[in-house]
């Protein structure tokens, strides 16, 4: 406010309110007074050659790494010969393609940004926009699959792997946390929840509409049977189901005799599939929810345990070395919340759809059976079990499962001829995205979460 000659003060409009909300302290901001400067285009090419081979070095080594740990562990279950474990893990193409993108980005993202900043005479944000979004076409380096995955992920920050958009509106929204514009408690949670129900609506009721890899680890994860859940979605949009039909399905799971019994008395005119076409090697519902628990923490724990201690071993070795107790129990600890998060994720979906059809068995629901039912499940068991993690982690957990949300949406609103499909989008989302996230990283490195600043300072370094 500014006092008028009465003496009483003039308030100021909203515009010029935000205005001086979207305007930060300089001392807040970042000192690039350190960073490297070429002063030559001679120097600027070495530099850019010298930080995109170290790139090339790094994330090949990191993506090779975590493909051997986790192929170790496929040997140690009987699933794949140890002779092919070098070759599978330093020999394989998708490490190149890694390394080569993230080469190609620093080379790109400094040549262009000291280029600039020698053409125009000054370093700033435009210099990082325009660099960042030049290094962006790297993602050529992937294929089609993977860079629709990586564009998603960057333009909405988990490991090394998924280092992809959603990294860019995660920046915009803690510039504007900074500026005090806005700020959700919670707010990371009930982004989960949230982006997980489309994502499992997406599960029981589109599975088209999922990436197929994913959807392939949700059945794995969930470890309720595709056929199970294709006759679920069949059941659910009307179209009858004979017992014949859902006999066929649960044959193949070794299903007990009380389910064989059940599911042979399903009427044709049935709204709703007994529990027993879901967990047929299982009687109970809360037997199977803790079979569920169980199962899912074990088999996830070596994966998870890949994914937590492979970034600490390549990224973060001196620290190791010199707290090796500490870093080792921290990522430990982490590793366990991690496992009851997915356990307690799958359990609780499982328990709220098996809730469903013994209200349904027991008559306090007539016969509905809608299919946003499966939505709500998955925002009621996703709210709590994200909580298991540390606070860093759930807002990585929503900024991941965000794109495969917005996908999902946009498969089926394009399916009813709702929206139309770019070509080249991805490429198009990536460039936009790393053009935003470099100028933040320039300039305010702060709204960056301190996990992708770690990880941009590794494999870039500054400028």
């Amino acid at each position: 406010m500014t006092d008028r000659p009465d003496g009483i003060p003039h308030r100021t409009s909203s515009y010029q309110r935000l205005k001086e909300k979207l305007k930060r302290n300089p001392s807040e901001k970042v000192d690039t007074s350190k960073w490297p400067r070429p002063k030559t285009p001679q120097q600027v090419l070495h530099h850019a050659i010298k930080g995109g081979l170290r790139s090339f070095i790094l994330a090949y080594g990191v993506r090779a790494t975590v493909n051997f740990l986790l192929y170790l562990i496929r040997v140690f279950r009987g699933k794949a010969p140890l002779s092919n474990i070098l070759a599978a893990s330093f020999k394989n193409l998708d490490s190149i393609r890694f390394g080569a993108m993230f080469g190609s980005f620093a080379l790109l993202w400094k040549g262009v940004n000291n280029g600039m900043r020698l053409y125009r005479g000054k370093d700033d944000r435009l210099n990082g926009l325009v660099s960042g979004a030049v290094a962006g076409l790297s993602i050529l380096f992937e294929k089609k699959e993977r860079r629709v995955d990586i564009a998603q992920q960057l333009f909405v920050s988990q490991v090394v792997c998924n280092f992809k958009i959603h990294r860019a509106l995660q920046a915009v929204y803690n510039a504007g946390k900074a500026r005090d514009i806005f700020y959700f408690k919670n707010g990371d949670a009930l982004l989960f929840a949230v982006t997980c129900g489309q994502v499992l609506y997406a599960y029981t009721m589109r599975p088209d509409s999922l990436p197929p890899d994913f959807y392939n680890f949700m059945v794995k994860a969930a470890r309720v049977r595709e056929g199970s859940l294709l006759l679920n979605a069949k059941n659910v949009r009307g179209s009858p189901v004979t017992a014949e039909e859902a006999l066929s399905v649960i044959s193949k799971f070794n299903p007990t005799k009380h389910a064989i019994n059940v599911v042979s008395q399903i009427p044709s005119d049935t709204s709703v599939l007994p529990c027993e076409t879901l967990h047929p090697w299982m009687d109970g519902c809360h037997a199977t929810a803790f079979e569920r628990f169980v199962k899912v923490f074990k088999s996830f724990l070596p994966v998870y345990g890949t994914l937590h201690f492979a970034p600490m071993l390549v990224l973060r070795y001196k620290h190791l070395m010199k707290d090796p107790a500490t870093m080792l129990s921290k990522t430990t600890i982490a590793t366990m919340k991690s496992g009851a998060f997915l356990a307690t994720f799958v359990t609780l979906y499982q328990y709220q759809i098996c809730t469903h059809r013994n209200m349904f068995k027991a008559g306090l629901i007539g016969n509905w059976n809608s299919k946003y039912l499966y939505w709500l499940a998955g925002f009621f068991c996703s709210y709590p079990a994200i909580f298991f993690e540390d606070k860093k982690r759930r807002g990585e957990l929503a900024l991941y499962v965000l794109p495969k949300a917005l996908s999902s949406f946009y498969h089926i609103a394009y399916s009813h001829n709702l929206i139309f499909k770019m070509k080249h989008f991805e490429v198009v989302m990536t460039s936009v995205a790393m053009g935003i996230i470099m100028s933040f990283y320039q300039e305010e490195s702060d709204v960056l979460s301190s996990f992708v600043r770690k990880i941009m300072f590794q494999f870039f370094e500054k400028n």
